[in-house]
């Protein structure tokens, strides 16, 4: 497949409420969409969503990488498939991580829309519905039970739960009050590098003790502290998932399984490329940990790609792809269309005015 243009173009959408981490605090889903055009006359679509505390990438290295290395290095070249487009793609630049995968989700877009096929079955027979959890940013005790009304009213039985502001005791009397008003819910807890090993042990002490139902808890030491999680793991009575300490396979790989980690959050802007994501999960299915399956702040452009692989996947046990979800309105819809509490595949790519109304540069 020959690509023969390639152009981008940014959008900027307000969120229902604030979304606040450990890391950070944000008002406004901010991304990149990047188009790319075969000679057939297609038109494929991926996603790059600036995150500095994560990925390392900004607007101004997004849209530098793509302008000034990427796009002309692809422009007027063929390619015969997914895994040779991100092979050649990976080899022009180091990390930026995000503006890598959007190239790899447009090049996949295209192959789809070439082939005459449908994303959902790219990778495996579309089995219906993905199911997703919904998160709750930090916020005061009477803020967040507000905010959980919302969403179990929307049918959510799975909160993500953001921590890590509070002390310990703080953070546990906030989820048992959370318990105390919605008995039937179960929390996916995410510290976000926030906590060392005693503040993660005096966690899983108190949370054990008040029998909170946790199904996991995600990335509570900082990037670095990578061999902390051997004494971690051994003593901790909930799951720990990794996200920001694995990027890409080579970070999974050099971890022990089982002993440092029991799995890990594969997210494609993380990534890089819909290869590695695959990698990762196919690296997960082989020492059999379950894997999550989430995303930064993005549009139902970036989340298709994430719910076909978790579509194709028995391995991805945890669904996070909620951003879309977050958005005051859906401006694309692409692949995928937004139920209540879940995504469905359009047979066809849908593109919205708000997508063909982009300014492309």
């Amino acid at each position: 497949m020959k690509i023969i243009a390639c152009q981008l173009a940014h959008y900027s959408v307000a969120l229902k409420t604030t979304f606040k981490t450990a890391l950070h605090a944000q008002n406004t889903a901010n991304g990149w969409i990047v188009q790319l055009k075969s000679e057939q006359g297609h038109f494929g679509y991926g996603e790059a969503v600036p995150s500095l505390r994560v990925t390392g990438d900004s607007d101004a290295s997004i849209v530098g990488v793509l302008r000034q290395i990427i796009f002309p290095a692809i422009l007027g070249k063929n390619f015969e498939n997914i895994g040779k487009f991100d092979s050649f793609v990976a080899k022009l630049i180091t990390q930026n991580s995000a503006a890598r995968n959007s190239v790899s989700e447009a090049f996949l877009d295209l192959l789809v829309k070439d082939q005459h096929g449908n994303l959902a079955d790219f990778f495996a027979p579309a089995k219906g519905q993905i199911g997703t959890d919904f998160t709750l940013s930090i916020n005061d005790d009477r803020q967040m039970q507000v905010e959980a009304q919302k969403i179990v009213d929307q049918g959510f039985s799975i909160l993500k739960i953001k921590v890590g502001e509070n002390a310990i005791p703080e953070e546990i009397q906030k989820l048992s009050c959370l318990v105390k008003a919605f008995p039937k819910i179960s929390f996916r807890i995410d510290a976000n590098q926030a906590w060392n090993v005693r503040q993660s042990l005096q966690f899983n002490q108190l949370a054990s003790q008040k029998k909170l139902p946790i199904e996991i808890v995600e990335q509570p030491l900082a990037i670095g502290y990578e061999d902390e999680y051997d004494q971690l793991v051994k003593q901790f009575n909930f799951p720990i998932i990794l996200d920001e300490s694995i990027h890409e396979f080579n970070d999974a790989r050099k971890l022990r399984a089982g002993v440092d980690f029991d799995g890990y959050n594969v997210k494609l802007e993380k990534a890089g490329s819909i290869s590695q994501a695959k990698a990762l999960l196919d690296y997960a299915e082989s020492i059999e940990k379950p894997a999550m399956l989430g995303c930064m702040i993005e549009s139902n452009i970036g989340i298709a790609f994430s719910a076909a692989l978790a579509n194709a996947y028995p391995i991805v046990k945890y669904v996070d792809l909620d951003s879309p979800l977050m958005f005051q309105e859906e401006i694309f819809q692409g692949w995928i269309k937004r139920n209540q509490k879940s995504f469905t595949f359009n047979s066809t790519f849908i593109e919205t005015a708000a997508l063909r109304g982009l300014t492309w540069l």
